[in-house]
C-alpha cells in the first residue's frame, strides 16, 4: 500500500527449512480451549502427503502437478506481474493466483465475497480486522484454524511465534490463531505531512512552526510560481494521500490527536476525541484553509493512483503520506526535496501533540488467514513458511538477488546504479511482491549499503518524538459475543465522523452549527456502549 524506497526493516528469527512429517492421519491438539484441531494428512510410499506434498524441502509440489492456490488482497502495482511471484513457483512449484485490488475496492470486494461464500483460498491486506477473525474465523469457521498446521509444518513460523509476546498477541478468545503472523519493524509514525524544500527555497520562506505560519505558506504557494514552471496557476498548496489523510492526526496540533476511529490514549487511558473540541478546532482550520483554496479540492474524491499521478508531476507543496517517495522517489545517494512539516503549535495549546502508531514494532495479527475454501491448508502453510526464508524476505524488500540485492560473504547489499529506468520500476518495491502481505527479516539484519538511501522514517521519528502520544493503543481481542456488535458500531461511528468531517472541511455544511446535533448523532449510534466495549476488549 506504501510506494517508498525506503527499505523497512522488519523482525523474524528464521531458521533453515527442514520439514519432518510423521505418521498419517496426525491430530494435532491445541488451544487452551480444550478444543482439537484434526490435520488429516497421508503419506504414501514415495513420501508425498495427499499426494502432492513432499516430506520436506523444495519443490513444495511436484511442478508437474500444476498446483496453484488463491490469495485476494489490496495494493497496487505499475507491472503486470510482481516480479518474486515466478520465482517463488521456480522454488515451490505452485503457482499463486494474486487476486489484487486498491484498497477501496478490495475492501467492497471482500465484504461482498465473503457474504456470497465465493472468496479466495487466502484473504489477506490491510482490508482485515480483528473483529474479521472473530467473526469469520471463531464465530463462522470462515477462516480455518493455523497453529496445529504451523506446529506440523511451518518451522519458521513457529520460531516467529516463540518470539516474546507474538503468541499471546496472535492468539484468539478461543485460543487458536487464525492468521500468519506479521512482526516487523515499524516506524513511530505512520503517516505525516512532508513540505516540499523546493519550493520554500524557490520563494525565500522557512519552514513553518505554528498553524499560523503553514497558513501564510500555503498561501505564498498558492499565489506565486512556486514550482517554478512558469505556471503561477498549477500548485496545489496542501494535498492528502486519499487513503491515508488522518485527519484525526492534526487535532493533535490543538491538543489531542486522534486515529480513524475517534480513539486516543490520554495519561494511558484509551479515550474518544472525536467529539472534543481540540477535533472541533481542527475541523475549523482545515475548513478555512479548503474555503481560501489551500486544500486539494479533490481530497475527498481523487483515488490513490491518481494522487500519486498528480503528485509525480510536483504540483503539491505539503502532503500527507508515508514517505515522500510516495510521489516523488529518491535514489541511494540522494536527499529528498521534502522534510517533515513539523508538529505545529497553535493558540488552543502549549503542548501539540500527534498519533504514536508504534514504539518501533509492531505485531499484526489480522494479515492473512487461510479460508475453508482451500483444499490443502497444509501446502500453502508450507508456502508462506518458504516466504519467510531470509532471501526470499529481504527479495520483498531490497529487490531481486544479483540484480539489485548482492550477497557478500554473510552480508547483503543493494546496488541499482547499473540498471535502467525500466528496470527500476520493474524491481521497484511496490513491484517487487504483494507488500501488503506478511515476510520476515530479523531485528538485526541491516542492508550493507554501498551507497546508502536516506532513512526518511527514521528521520521523522526522530523530529516528531518529543511530541508523540506517549503510549501506542492497545492491541485487543473481544470476546466472540462481541465481536459482530462491536464491528457494526465500529463501522456505523466511524463513517458518520468521516462523512460529517468531510462535509464540514468541505463547507457543505458548518461545525458551529452542527456541532451539538454531531455529538447527539454520537450517541444515537451508540458510542457509549462502543467506548465500553473497546475497554473492556482492552482488558481481557
Amino acid at each position: 500500500m506504501r510506494n517508498k524506497k525506503v527499505i523497512p526493516l522488519m523482525i523474524v528469527f528464521v531458521m533453515s527449512l527442514t520439514i519432518i512429517l510423521s505418521g498419517c492421519g496426525n491430530k494435532a491438539s491445541k488451544s487452551s480451549t480444550g478444543k482439537t484441531e484434526e490435520i488429516n494428512t497421508t503419506v504414501d510410499d514415495d513420501g508425498k502427503i495427499n499426494g502432492l506434498m513432499y516430506k520436506e524441502g523444495l519443490p513444495i509440489v511436484d511442478p508437474e502437478e500444476e498446483y496453484s492456490f488463491s490469495i485476494f488482497t489490496d495494493g497496487n502495482k505499475t507491472t503486470d506481474e510482481f516480479y518474486l511471484m515466478p520465482v517463488l513457483e521456480e522454488q515451490t512449484g505452485i503457482n499463486v493466483d494474486v487476486q489484487l485490488f486498491p484498497y477501496e475496492v478490495a475492501k467492497e470486494k471482500y465484504s461482498l465475497s465473503l457474504n456470497s461464500g465465493d472468496y479466495a483460498d487466502c484473504i489477506g491486506g490491510w482490508i482485515m480486522s480483528a473483529t474479521d477473525i472473530l467473526r469469520f474465523g471463531v464465530e463462522m469457521g470462515t477462516f480455518i484454524p493455523l497453529e496445529g498446521y504451523f506446529e506440523k509444518f511451518a518451522p519458521n513460523i513457529q520460531k516467529v511465534l516463540e518470539l516474546e509476546g507474538v503468541r499471546e498477541i496472535m492468539t484468539a478468545p478461543d485460543g487458536h490463531i487464525y492468521s500468519v503472523p506479521y512482526v516487523l519493524a515499524a516506524p513511530k509514525v505512520d503517516f505525516n505531512p512532508y513540505i516540499n524544500t523546493r519550493w520554500l527555497e524557490n520563494l525565500g520562506l522557512e519552514v513553518p512552526t505554528t498553524t499560523e505560519e503553514l497558513r501564510d505558506v500555503l498561501r505564498a504557494f498558492k499565489e506565486n510560481d512556486a514550482n517554478g514552471n512558469g505556471d503561477p496557476n498549477d500548485e496545489i498548496p496542501f494535498s492528502f494521500d486519499p487513503v491515508n489523510k488522518k485527519l484525526g492526526y492534526y487535532a493533535g496540533w490543538f491538543g489531542m490527536p486522534v486515529n480513524d476511529y475517534g480513539f486516543t490514549m490520554v495519561d494511558g487511558e484509551l479515550t474518544f476525541g472525536a467529539n472534543s473540541d481540540a477535533y472541533k478546532n481542527m475541523i475549523k482550520y482545515m475548513r478555512d484553509l479548503y474555503g481560501e483554496g489551500l486544500l486539494d479540492p479533490e481530497m475527498f474524491t481523487i483515488d490513490q493512483a491518481q494522487w500519486k499521478a498528480k503528485g509525480s508531476t510536483d504540483i503539491y507543496g505539503v502532503a500527507m503520506m508515508y514517505g515522500s517517495g510516495d510521489i516523488m522517489p529518491f535514489e541511494a545517494g540522494e536527499m529528498p526535496d521534502w522534510v517533515p512539516l513539523p508538529v505545529l503549535s497553535s493558540e488552543y495549546t502549549d503542548k501539540p501533540l500527534w498519533f504514536r502508531d508504534s514504539y518501533g514494532t509492531t505485531v499484526l495479527k489480522n494479515q492473512v488467514v487461510i479460508t475453508d475454501n482451500a483444499k490443502d491448508p497444509e501446502i500453502i502453510v508450507r508456502w508462506w513458511d518458504n516466504m519467510f526464508e531470509l532471501e526470499n524476505s529481504i527479495q520483498t524488500n531490497g529487490g531481486p538477488l544479483n540484480k539489485v540485492v548482492f550477497k557478500d560473504g554473510d552480508e547483503y547489499y543493494t546496488d541499482n546504479s547499473k540498471l535502467t529506468e525500466e528496470e527500476k520500476d520493474t524491481y521497484s518495491w511496490t513491484n517487487l511482491y504483494p507488500q501488503s502481505l506478511p515476510r520476515y527479516i530479523p531485528t538485526d539484519f541491516e542492508f550493507v549499503e554501498k551507497n546508502p538511501i536516506f532513512k526518511e522514517k527514521d528521520n521523522v521519528d526522530k523530529i516528531y518524538e518529543p511530541y508523540l502520544v506517549s503510549h501506542t493503543i492497545p492491541p485487543y481481542w473481544a470476546t466472540a459475543e462481541e465481536s459482530s456488535r462491536l464491528s457494526d458500531l465500529q463501522t456505523v461511528i466511524a463513517d458518520y465522523i468521516k462523512e460529517k468531517t468531510a462535509q464540514w472541511i468541505a463547507g457543505q455544511a458548518d461545525v458551529d452549527e452542527d456541532w451539538d446535533s454531531y455529538i447527539k448523532q454520537l450517541e444515537k449510534l451508540n458510542l457509549n456502549e462502543y467506548i465500553e466495549m473497546r475497554l473492556n476488549a482492552i482488558n481481557k
